[in-house]
């Protein structure tokens, strides 16, 4: 049931506001466009304004040059602190004639507000923005304190949460909501993710005279095989975790030559040829014994022969996270969900890693992911979000703020 105390924080939040902030937000192009140094600056400003607006304590910290993270801060208190996590990075908008609106223009149609970004993830950091917003304008007393944390490079390397966490200020969050596009269910658990670079070298020559050389294509062929098997191997015997489904692996990019080897030709047989793996993992995998797999491989189709030779490397691993839907910050938006919709909420996981996976495997936060926005939509052309999830989605953080952190005489 909602309280009065609640139900007058709710009445704080503008409709129209919160859509023309998706719009502004979703406008300005955050892509990383590293051949020009453009990046998300612009979409930090922006949300810096509006931080300082409120007279949040605001923080803007440059992470890498035009790579900032923005950091908000309501409340001066002894009790927990609740974090509100989005990024501020969006993907390419790749060739903008295959959309049927500009990428960038946010328009409205239908009850939706398209635009690369505003479904991953804006949309999810203005409704954050205007669930401080309320309580701030509600002059509610919070037993606690929230943070708002809009980070950058979230679908890069992640490099926003690593300089978040290294300056301490995961070290004050007790729990976090991470705003991504879930269609305002909550996910409980994440997969994990490493990622794997190997090359196999051989011999280069003509394409008529292979025997003059060592052609790379045919054991990478043989060891691709063999990671086809692992994943099967992995899936009978591991199976299929809760939310999240299978464990897998997959080969994402594979060049041969590698860039910086030289351009493809008809009649040239490659020296070498590069892979990379995409491990998707679930609970009870073992990173290390799977990477371990993956060096027997490489020994195994290059040896016994010294014209071949392999390399390795073990590029990042982030590992799976779940947390226990009996957490407070899960059951503060599970009743929220409940009292603002009438039903109850759906549990899901996240098939991919955001950060909160940092938060969580670095500092056991206990996170869950929650925010609006369809969860297929996602990098697609003709991006959207609907602004009914949206509407729902601020009036839920709002809820699960005040019930996580308590309210004082409420």
């Amino acid at each position: 049931m909602i309280s009065p105390t609640e139900r007058a924080a709710l009445q704080h939040i503008d409709d129209e506001e919160l859509i023309r902030w998706v719009q502004e937000l979703t406008r300005i192009p955050s892509v990383w466009r590293p051949e020009t140094g453009e990046g998300e600056e612009a979409a930090a400003r922006w949300v810096e304004a509006r931080c300082r607006e409120m007279d949040l304590e605001t923080h803007f910290q440059e992470v890498q040059p035009g790579r900032p993270n923005v950091i908000a801060i309501y409340g001066n208190h002894p009790g927990p602190t609740l974090m509100f996590e989005g990024h501020t990075d969006v993907v390419t908008e790749g060739n903008p004639s295959l959309w049927t609106y500009p990428p960038f223009a946010a328009a409205i149609h239908d009850g939706r507000i398209y635009g690369r970004g505003a479904n991953d993830m804006k949309a999810g950091l203005v409704c954050a923005l205007i669930a401080v917003k309320a309580i701030v304008e509600s002059g509610v007393k919070l037993k606690g304190n929230l943070l708002i944390g809009a980070l950058c490079d979230e679908e890069g390397g992640m490099i926003g949460v690593k300089d978040f966490v290294a300056r301490g200020w995961a070290d004050r969050v007790d729990a976090a909501i991470i705003c991504e596009p879930e269609e305002n269910h909550l996910c409980i658990s994440q997969k994990g993710v490493m990622w794997i670079r190997a090359f196999i070298h051989g011999i280069m020559a003509h394409g008529a005279m292979p025997l003059t050389g060592r052609n790379s294509a045919y054991p990478m062929a043989r060891f691709l095989t063999m990671v086809e098997q692992l994943e099967a191997d992995e899936i009978a015997r591991h199976g299929a975790y809760p939310h999240l489904g299978q464990p897998s692996i997959t080969p994402t990019i594979l060049l041969s030559p590698p860039r910086g080897y030289g351009e493809p030709q008809n009649n040239v047989m490659p020296r070498s040829t590069e892979v990379v793996l995409d491990f998707r993992l679930i609970p009870g995998q073992n990173v290390d014994a799977l990477a371990a797999r993956i060096e027997s491989f490489l020994q195994e189709v290059t040896a016994g022969d010294e014209r071949l030779r392999y390399e390795m490397e073990v590029l990042e691993v982030r590992p799976p996270t779940v947390t226990d839907p009996a957490e407070p910050v899960v059951a503060a938006l599970a009743s929220a969900y409940t009292d603002l919709t009438g039903k109850e909420p759906i549990y899901g996981g996240v098939p991919g890693s955001t950060d909160g996976t940092i938060l969580n495997w670095k500092k056991d936060i206990p996170i869950v992911t929650c925010g609006p926005g369809n969860i297929h939509i996602p990098h697609h052309i003709d991006e959207w979000v609907s602004i009914d999830e949206i509407k729902e989605a601020a009036r839920m953080y709002v809820l699960a703020a005040m019930r996580y952190l308590g309210v004082e005489n409420g």
